[in-house]
């Protein structure tokens, strides 16, 4: 087929604002509507916007038919503001009766990982084989994460491709996966919305201690998300990292993390020094932005002072939840949660840790809004403490009945001290100097851009051989552990592979490829590590655009998307191709839930794309349904949960 821009990656740090600009020169007046009715062609579309029929309109007033990008109706979302509905809608696709379909804009990061930049041809190939033209659009990570992720806007194009962060509470919770297909959560960037789907997960979210039905729940939930194709679902990469183990053993192959990244502490605090160092050195690519970790936004700060902070609870590499300060979790109702916290804790400087610290550290998250902790106070009313005695005893009020509370919210919680913290007034714009925390790693120096340096603090829990034993499993080795580690910011992969060979670093704090990693490894006891994944790579559709409303679409793309060849072609077999349209691993038991796959078959996608009254041109090129099949497009388009065969419509072909 040919295309307009057939292959064309540009680099660009589209802002929001400009969405906005193009959006309000387009006139927004007519975004709410959908023009199906066969008769007043929509906005007009007679180019006083400037364009020139390209972008769908019927460009002369002709009176086609045509549908715009639109939402489902008003934001429930209190949190989005009142204006949003004005503005959120950042951009502008509109199917126009009997006109070539345009062509889609795609975000994606290259710089994410080594293979995205594949990826993000593999979407515009699926696309291109059913006649879609693909604009791919290079963009860096934080702008995404920082401008683009908005809670309370979405994505500001059709497509977004994503890799999700090996955060540990993405492992250990069917949530922070199926939450995002509800209409009120801040994660909903693709703006779906189905009201059977929102009933069941409300229901699941609120089963505490019944794990089988909550499971059962769940289960349900991904059936009807995937047979609704709701958006690309395409792999578990393997992580794959680089270390050195002729002068270290102790590599904890953690599920989402590896061996060495940030997010989980295993490998730290397991490592045994086999040379002469007791430094251990872990190269990385990017650096820290501050020393503030509940008050970050998120990235290399909130991994690496996890070092330093210890949480109430913590994951283990078999992602089972592991006590940390809290030893035990005692279920009173459905809204009260009991806690006794660990004896003998102390702080980084002497002091003792107490129960008064974890109800301070909620109550000023919640007083300043604390971005990195919002997850783990977002149910939480208030903390009562209720003893003082050995470690102390606390009790959590909950808002509502929640799930996830002793699973992901827990886990993601980073305890500070009173003492250090009751004098901030400005906490988002407050960097401590030197960190104080309860972890098994002490704060000693951090230079932004080139490295931060951690020491072992002695009196932490994890540094006693008995104890890590049992949370680690096959994994333990004994002894005293490291003295020190060090994040060096080496700048790229390339240098990074150059610093291991050359002894530099001890490690690559960061996933590489295939090629990368064998090009590091050497007789000299620099190896490549892998490990599985819970973390999935996909794409997201943006359902205010009228072709990914289209249920029928969305099953003909999931034909369309190869993702064997993808697992096998590009991961050199690293991964695992996800069967269906479901985000919950097969390591997350018992949540996970078998979901029918899609089989890869272009042909049957482009039939059954002319079945629902699409045709193809000249070029290959797919066109929008016209007359009796415009009807039945439009209808679908309403459903949004609907196909062709759903509604029982005409075969159109």
């Amino acid at each position: 087929m040919s295309q307009d821009k057939s292959f064309e990656i540009e680099t660009g740090t589209k802002s929001r604002r400009r969405f906005i600009q193009i959006a309000g020169a387009a006139g927004m007046a007519g975004i709410a509507g959908c023009g199906g009715d066969g008769g007043d062609g929509g906005d007009g579309g007679d180019g006083s916007d400037g364009s020139d029929g390209s972008d769908g309109s019927d460009g002369g007033g002709g009176g086609a038919a045509s549908i715009e990008t639109q939402f489902w109706e008003e934001w429930p979302v209190e949190s989005k503001g009142s204006d949003v509905n004005d503005e959120a809608i950042q951009f502008e696709y509109t199917a126009v009766e009997g006109e070539t379909v345009p062509q889609v804009d795609t975000h994606f990061a290259q710089a994410e990982t080594p293979w995205m930049r594949e990826f993000a041809l593999l979407v515009q190939q699926s696309m291109n084989d059913i006649g879609v033209g693909v604009n791919l659009i290079n963009v860096q990570p934080s702008t995404r994460y920082g401008e683009f992720w908005r809670a309370d806007i979405g994505h500001p194009v059709p497509i977004t491709m994503n890799l999700h962060g090996p955060d540990p509470q993405r492992g250990l919770d069917p949530n922070p996966f199926l939450m995002r297909a509800h209409p009120e959560t801040g994660g909903n960037y693709y703006n779906y919305k189905n009201d059977e789907v929102t009933e069941l997960l409300d229901e699941q979210a609120s089963t505490i201690g019944d794990t089988e039905a909550r499971a059962e729940i769940c289960h349900e939930i991904q059936r009807k998300l995937n047979e609704d194709a709701y958006l690309i679902a395409a792999n578990f990469p393997e992580v794959i990292t680089v270390a050195n183990t002729a002068d270290w053993e102790g590599y904890v192959p953690t599920p989402g993390n590896g061996t060495t990244r940030d997010s989980f502490i295993w490998t730290q605090v397991n490592l045994q020094p086999q040379g002469d160092s007791t430094t251990w050195v872990k190269g990385v690519t990017s650096g820290m932005q501050g020393t503030n970790l509940p008050f970050s936004s998120g990235g290399q700060e909130e991994k690496r002072l996890l070092n330093v902070y210890d949480g109430l609870f913590d994951a283990s590499p078999q992602l089972e939840i592991v006590p940390a300060l809290a030893t035990n979790a005692d279920v009173v109702d459905d809204t009260t949660v009991e806690m006794d916290l660990r004896e003998g804790v102390e702080w980084h400087d002497g002091e003792s840790f107490g129960p008064s610290d974890v109800k301070f550290s909620v109550e000023f998250y919640k007083e300043h809004n604390a971005p990195q902790q919002a997850a783990f106070i977002r149910t939480i009313d208030s903390v009562e403490v209720l003893s003082e005695t050995g470690g102390g005893r606390v009790r959590f009020n909950l808002t509502e009945p929640d799930a996830a509370f002793l699973t992901q919210r827990v886990v993601r919680s980073a305890i500070i001290p009173e003492h250090r913290w009751s004098d901030v007034d400005s906490p988002s714009e407050y960097n401590p100097e030197n960190p104080v925390g309860t972890g098994p790693f002490s704060f000693v120096n951090w230079e932004q851009g080139a490295e931060l340096r951690l020491e072992k603090h002695e009196n932490n829990w994890m540094w006693d051989d008995d104890v890590r034993e049992e949370l680690l499993g096959e994994y333990f080795v004994p002894g005293d552990g490291i003295d020190e580690m060090v994040h060096a910011n080496v700048g790229n992969v390339s240098t990074l592979i150059g610093a291991m060979q050359s002894g530099d670093i001890d490690a690559i704090g960061t996933t590489v490829s295939n090629a990368q990693a064998d090009r590091a490894a050497n007789p000299s006891g620099v190896e490549k590590q892998t490990s599985r994944n819970y973390v999935p790579t996909d794409v997201h559709l943006s359902h205010l655009v009228p072709l990914f409303r289209d249920k029928t679409f969305r099953v003909a793309l999931s034909h369309a998307f190869d993702k064997e060849g993808f697992v096998e072609n590009t991961l050199g077999g690293r991964g695992e191709a996800i069967e269906g349209q479901n985000l919950i691993t097969p390591l997350l038991t018992p949540y996970h839930g078998e979901t029918e796959p899609y089989e890869y078959d272009v042909d049957a996608a482009r039939t059954m794309l002319q079945e629902a009254g699409y045709t193809f041109d000249g070029d290959d090129n797919l066109v929008w349904p016209e007359g009796d099949a415009w009807d039945a497009f439009a209808e679908r388009v309403e459903n949004g949960h609907a196909s062709r065969a759903d509604l029982d419509q005409p075969d159109f072909s």
